[in-house]
């Protein structure tokens, strides 16, 4: 392992929410605790599971306008900093299915990205992003992401959270750069 330790995939919890643009990042969690076998068991703020590979995965439980909430508990609780984690989130500036891994950077407009910087005091932490635009010319964001993906793009959206566990593994075992040489094309 030369990577980030714990995956942090944003979304909103409940059953309203599963299918909605803005949890590509739970997707990608379930993605990975199903491939590994594991549950995601709900300890409060979040619900985390530890892959085989030792890789820890975790869904905070709030909504995402607080995920910097939920993040900064599981980082003191694990003795964790920022440099260990690795966020994974929706980004509506990216067209669907494209992923974008950097190991810093601003929030970048995303609510939840926000929220985690502001809770942790710095930018200086991984994030993947998932993109699922182009978002809305006009109109509000916020109806755009919280709005259930479309039948005819339910497959593309599933392909591109496989392929965002991929690279969160490749992360995990072989460093961010390794991935970003893969996933950012």
């Amino acid at each position: 392992m030369t990577g980030p330790r714990l995956a942090l995939c944003l979304g909103n919890p409940g059953g309203k929410y599963s299918l909605t643009w803005h949890n590509a990042g739970f997707w990608v969690a379930d993605v990975l605790a199903r491939e590994a076998g594991v549950s995601l068991v709900n300890a409060g703020l979040f619900s985390a599971a530890v892959l085989p590979s030792g890789l820890e995965v975790a869904r905070p439980m709030t909504f995402m306008n607080e995920s910097g909430r939920a993040a900064s508990v599981l980082l003191r609780i694990r003795d964790l900093g920022p440099g260990d984690i690795l966020v994974v989130c929706d980004d509506v500036n990216l067209p669907l299915g494209r992923l974008r891994l950097r190991e810093g950077g601003s929030a970048g407009g995303h609510k939840g990205l926000g929220s985690i910087i502001a809770c942790l005091g710095t930018d200086a932490f991984a994030r993947l992003r998932l993109g699922v635009g182009p978002g809305p010319d006009s109109g509000d964001l916020a109806d755009f992401v919280l709005s259930r993906v479309p039948g005819d793009q339910e497959e593309e959206a599933s392909l591109m959270a496989h392929r965002a566990a991929d690279c969160v593994c490749r992360a995990f075992e072989e460093g961010i750069a390794a991935a970003q040489e893969i996933y950012n094309r």
